[in-house]
């Protein structure tokens, strides 16, 4: 009788599921940007003795759920930030539409006034340039958004991740680059003239950054590692450099490293955590020799994931997904190890992190770890939430924790302004990977 019953239970609660709120199909909220075997649900681990400030940080979440399409699932945000002149910040979000296809609402917040707003979504800005294909989805908005002439520019990818076999590429329609004017509210589809109506077909844009001088946003497509190269003056797609070659198990970083001089630093690591001890090469290309090469320049502990910059341009920070941190020297174009992002005396291993920022101040370098193991446990059991804060103090080269906060996933862009830094986050105890995905502002006051 207790097997019917349980039996009876179990088809009751698969029927509310069913004739509640519609759900995402399938293939939609498959865990994305993960390794093979990643859990959905984790228990927190135990939290380090807070030894970072007298007090803990002030933090506040901002939600979008509030002004977002009707029907619109928001699932998570992968670096996909900027910010203006104005201090204002744009955030957006891989999401399912009503209508089941995979599209990137985006939004804009003021710090100033607290006013939030919803400024469109990947698809519909396509469809108004005449641009849309039947079927075509865009679930990522990978790159940072990018400030430049009173624009703020973003790329598009329409799958999820290819760091593995990559025989479904030739099914995507290719990367779209887009440009919201911050006075007029207009949007455009830089990508329609083009042929195809995309900048790199099949494939996706990945990163972005950008060349004032030279008037050259500098994509990265993904999966090639191809460098794409726009000039956003005259809407001109300039070149597609091709990359670092493609291998199985080595997969694209989400950033891309560019020096006043006018050279173009990009890397291939790894992401599976038992291959954190692998070291690849960080290959350097000249944008006025056309010379792309390998620098000799050994990294480890997963591919680039979140790179930060002093305000006077003088050194980037970057962070790997499994704990790697490291400086590039901008003068000298040379990179330095910073180490692993735990202290000595801590023997766990990071299975996943994505957010590296400096401090208003610029004096320490703070980053949130989202997926921790325990000593001992087999490799990727994902056996921790973290949420986990810790800062590097670039003076004496110290690594704090400083507070436990929220679990899930955190990722960023290098947001700051006098006393905040801004990430996104997303995911819980519940589910780690995907849903309620917020931006995140972290309050920090100037070190004494």
């Amino acid at each position: 009788m207790r097997t019917k019953t349980s039996l009876l239970l179990i088809i009751l609660v698969f029927f509310f599921v069913a004739c509640g709120t519609p759900q995402p199909t399938p293939s939609a909220i498959r865990p994305s940007e993960t390794a093979p075997g990643s859990p959905t649900a984790l228990s927190a681990l135990s939290t380090p003795t807070q030894v970072g400030q007298k007090k803990p940080l002030e933090f506040s979440q901002i939600s979008f759920d509030d002004i977002a399409p009707a029907g619109m699932y928001m699932r998570q945000c992968w670096n996909g930030m900027g910010m203006d002149d104005q201090g204002r910040i744009y955030i957006g979000f891989t999401s399912v539409r009503q209508d089941r296809r995979e599209d990137f609402p985006v939004f804009r917040y003021d710090p100033k006034t607290g006013q939030k707003e919803f400024l469109g979504t990947f698809l519909d800005i396509v469809a108004a340039a005449g641009n849309a294909r039947p079927g075509e989805g865009i679930p990522k908005g990978h790159t940072r958004m990018i400030f430049a002439d009173g624009k703020m520019y973003m790329a598009s990818q329409s799958f999820h991740d290819l760091k593995r076999e990559i025989t479904a590429l030739p099914t995507y329609r290719g990367s779209h680059l887009f440009a919201f004017d911050i006075a007029t509210g207009q949007w455009q589809d830089l990508s329609a003239p083009l042929p195809n109506g995309v900048v790199t077909p099949n494939e996706g844009i990945v990163s972005l950054n950008i060349f004032p001088k030279q008037n050259l946003l500098v994509g990265l497509a993904h999966p090639s590692s191809d460098i794409v190269l726009f000039d956003y003056k005259t809407n001109q797609l300039v070149q597609v450099v091709p990359g670092i070659p493609w291998q199985l198990g080595n997969p694209l970083s989400r950033e891309v490293i560019v020096a006043p001089s006018g050279t173009i630093y990009t890397y291939r690591g790894t992401e599976e955590v038992y291959q954190r001890h692998e070291t690849h090469s960080v290959w350097v290309y000249n944008l006025h020799t056309g010379e792309m090469k390998d620098t000799g320049f050994k990294m480890t502990n997963g591919f680039w994931i979140g790179q930060t910059q002093k305000r006077d341009g003088s050194k980037i920070y970057i962070n790997t997904t499994s704990g790697g941190m490291y400086e590039f020297e901008v003068a000298t174009e040379t990179f330095k190890d910073l180490g692993y992002a735990l202290p000595p005396t801590d023997k766990r291993i990071i299975d996943n992190t994505y957010a590296i920022q400096l401090s208003p101040d610029e004096k320490r370098l703070y980053y949130i770890l989202s997926v921790i193991e325990k000593p001992g446990d087999a490799p990727y059991t994902g056996s921790g939430g973290s949420g986990e804060l810790y800062y590097y103090d670039l003076t004496t080269q110290e690594i704090v924790f400083v507070q436990q906060l929220p679990m899930g996933i955190y990722t960023s862009a290098d947001l700051r302004d006098e006393g905040h830094m801004y990430f996104s986050h997303f995911g819980g105890t519940a589910n780690i990977w995907e849903g309620n995905p917020r931006l995140f502002i972290l309050h920090v006051p100037p070190q004494r």
